[in-house]
């Protein structure tokens, strides 16, 4: 946990202003190749439910922490048992990619009685009629995919304009952050994603890329808040 905190701290002085701790699953279908790579490696360490805890711990001392997991490790556990886990350990919210709209509500009720905040997933082919159901149901922010395809560098189309789907969610709940993930990697990818009114985005892959052993945190930081700070000029203003 001593490099974790190191790697944290890097992270909050680069700029960003929550952390997103994955736990490992065996099949992660949202994923590319860079962490379903990363999953494996966990699996392979052993990598438990108390490491978790542990590492929510340690990083929301310095960063609001989001958790980021399968739905079948909750289900395991028991939907009521794994929230108040999290939400004791410091985790303010969580992220569950394989869960559909319609299969939220036990989810949803669990979290919100522990304290979490489910954030829900939006693709960009959806409706309109129902990123606003979505919008409404999310809690923290609403985590809007920014293209067809897994996570990572190479897949999925990257041509797609979320404009109209970040305007219907500002629209359905003005106060929910709507972040852009999958595909956001630099300063180009992120500057492009904000262009399309959202609040903020959320980086991936890179940053488990930028996490090789011989990665220092002095270099994890510096390539961060070359994002951000491209984040921070780029970010339109919100209307109300």
């Amino acid at each position: 946990m001593r490099r974790l905190g190191a790697i944290v701290k890097a992270f909050r002085n680069g700029g960003a202003s929550a952390l997103e701790l994955g736990f490992p699953f065996s099949d992660p279908i949202a994923d590319g190749p860079v962490l379903e790579a990363a999953h494996a490696r966990a699996l392979r360490h052993g990598t438990t439910w108390s490491d978790l805890k542990e590492a929510c711990r340690e990083a929301s001392r310095e960063l609001p922490v989001a958790v980021m997991t399968y739905a079948n490790p909750l289900w395991h556990r028991g939907l009521s048992s794994a929230s108040r886990d999290l939400a004791s350990a410091g985790a303010s919210g969580l992220i569950v990619p394989d869960l559909s709209l319609e299969e939220s509500g036990p989810f949803s009720r669990a979290a919100r009685a522990a304290g979490l905040s489910l954030v829900l997933l939006a693709a960009p082919g959806v409706s309109s009629n129902r990123l606003r159901i979505i919008a409404s149901r999310s809690r923290g922010f609403l985590y809007l995919v920014s293209r067809y395809g897994t996570t990572g560098r190479t897949s999925g189309r990257a041509d797609i304009d979320l404009a109209p789907l970040v305007r219907a969610s500002h629209e359905t709940k003005p106060r929910l952050p709507v972040l852009v993930g999958f595909g956001v990697r630099d300063r180009w990818t992120a500057t492009r994603a904000l262009a399309s009114g959202a609040d903020g985005v959320i980086v991936g892959s890179a940053v488990e890329e930028h996490l090789a052993p011989a990665s220092r945190p002095g270099s994890i930081e510096r390539w961060l808040r070359s994002i951000a700070t491209a984040t921070v000029a780029s970010r339109p203003p919100r209307r109300s």
